[in-house]
């Protein structure tokens, strides 16, 4: 397959992590639970680091690189803004819109990753298919982070 393409695709995960890195970010800043602050600060750094991982890669191929985040994150950074005016904090609903924006994020890992070892260099392969592993980690949290938060308001 042809370099272009291969620089596309995983371009497209690049700015999918510097997207959740922000959105990460902002997150921390609207939560009240401090475990849950200190979680998303260092999911954050954990995508900007996958971002330069796959940034260095795509250098290493002598190609250009995504280095600027979709315009999706601004939606998601305006919502925070928006929800923080008129609502008090409320941690499972920012929870809630991290794990919709990691919806984005697991099926673009999935997609690059059921093309396979032959579209891509394998180093990247296996990269990206590490990435995605501890995603789907992130991602189980947050969900269980959710859950949770839901029974524990039912019981009360």
């Amino acid at each position: 397959m042809e370099t272009g393409k291969i620089v596309r695709e995983v371009n497209y995960i690049i700015i999918h992590n510097l997207d959740a890195q922000e959105a990460y970010s902002d997150a921390a800043g609207n939560v009240e639970n401090d475990d849950l602050r200190n979680a998303m600060l260092d999911e954050a750094e954990r995508r900007g680091a996958y971002a330069r991982e796959l940034q260095r890669e795509i250098n290493d191929l002598g190609e250009e690189v995504a280095d600027d985040t979709s315009a999706g994150a601004g939606w998601r950074r305006i919502w925070l803004e928006i929800k923080d005016i008129f609502t008090e904090k409320d941690d499972t609903a920012i929870v809630e819109e991290c794990k919709k924006a990691d919806d984005e994020t697991v099926i673009a890992y999935d997609t690059i990753l059921q093309i396979g070892d032959g579209f891509l260099p394998s180093r990247v392969f296996n990269i990206i298919r590490q990435q995605r592993k501890e995603i789907g980690l992130t991602y189980q949290a947050l969900l269980k982070f959710h859950e949770v938060k839901v029974e524990h308001s039912v019981e009360h």
